[in-house]
């Protein structure tokens, strides 16, 4: 399972780029350092090639963001907000969030016409992000009270270990994720649940219990629904494999969270400020059946 949560995340960054190391800007210099995670807030969060195409993305910014608006409401079915707009090869990630009639964060690729200099080109996705976005965003709705007390339940459960979380900015603005909370996210392969999230484009105002029994036809058990937990220490320095493993078991007695297949993973006190994640050392527990 945790193969999958790295492949949904590697298929979301686009790491490196190439700077001046004379005439470093303020953004540069963001990009090359760390921050600690209760302080970012998507300081230095860059994508290929970004420095190249950033003087032409500010120049049609509002017109990159109606055009990633436009194409959510196309294609599916869903008005959508402009969290960021991140400079990347020859165009611009745009990060948006829907908060109604559900709640995800995801992206899409706006890119420059390869013809005519200063024309936007295509709109694209990477594949899955989005749909994986709305099916996690269904569940969330589905089971809006066990996701709530998710929320409770982990928010205790730092204060407990005296541990940290990622900020609401940071997480609108760096992490294109779907559904999420300040310590966790829903992974799902879209095409997993096909029921709910083709009915869902058929009619965006589906009722919650449709959508129940729609997860319930595609996945009885919700095996096939992730849940990472994550939690950040205060100290520049990963936690004990003792601690992952008490979290662990705190999240096994938890008789209202959401059902799926939860990992815990814990990291030390920084972000890597390009990319908005941890550099990945951590110790974990996987595979938590709820």
């Amino acid at each position: 399972m945790k193969k999958k949560v790295i492949g949904l995340l590697a298929s979301l960054l686009l790491l490196g780029g190439c700077f001046n190391l004379n005439e470093k800007t303020e953004q540069e210099k963001a990009q090359e350092g760390t921050t600690p995670v209760q302080d970012y807030v998507g300081q230095g969060y860059s994508f290929v090639d970004g420095n190249k195409s950033a003087e032409r993305v500010k120049k049609h910014e509002e017109e990159i963001k109606q055009e990633a608006i436009n194409y959510i409401k196309t294609k599916y079915k869903t008005d959508v907000k402009v969290n960021n707009v991140v400079p990347a090869r020859n165009g611009a990630v745009v990060i948006v969030e829907s908060e109604a009639p559900i709640q995800f964060v995801t992206s899409v690729i706006v890119t420059f016409s390869l013809n005519k200099k200063d024309e936007i080109g295509i709109v694209t996705s990477n594949e899955g992000e989005v749909e994986q976005a709305i099916v996690g965003g269904l569940y969330a709705k589905a089971y809006e009270t066990d996701f709530r007390h998710l929320d409770e339940f982990t928010e205790r459960l730092a204060r407990k270990y005296d541990l940290e979380g990622y900020t609401e900015e940071a997480l609108a603005k760096t992490s294109p994720s779907g559904y999420q909370g300040k310590y966790y996210f829903v992974t799902v392969w879209y095409d997993d649940y096909l029921s709910p999230y083709e009915s869902y484009l058929a009619n965006p105002n589906i009722s919650v219990e449709e959508i129940q029994t729609l997860f319930s036809k595609d996945d009885p058990t919700s095996e096939k629904i992730s849940i990472p937990v994550a939690f950040f220490s205060k100290e520049d320095k990963v936690p004990k494999q003792e601690l992952a493993d008490k979290l662990a078991a705190e999240i096994r007695k938890e008789e209202r969270i959401p059902k799926g297949n939860y990992t815990v993973t814990l990291y030390k006190n920084f972000i890597v400020n390009r990319v908005g994640l941890p550099d990945g050392k951590n110790v974990d527990v996987e595979d938590i059946i709820k």
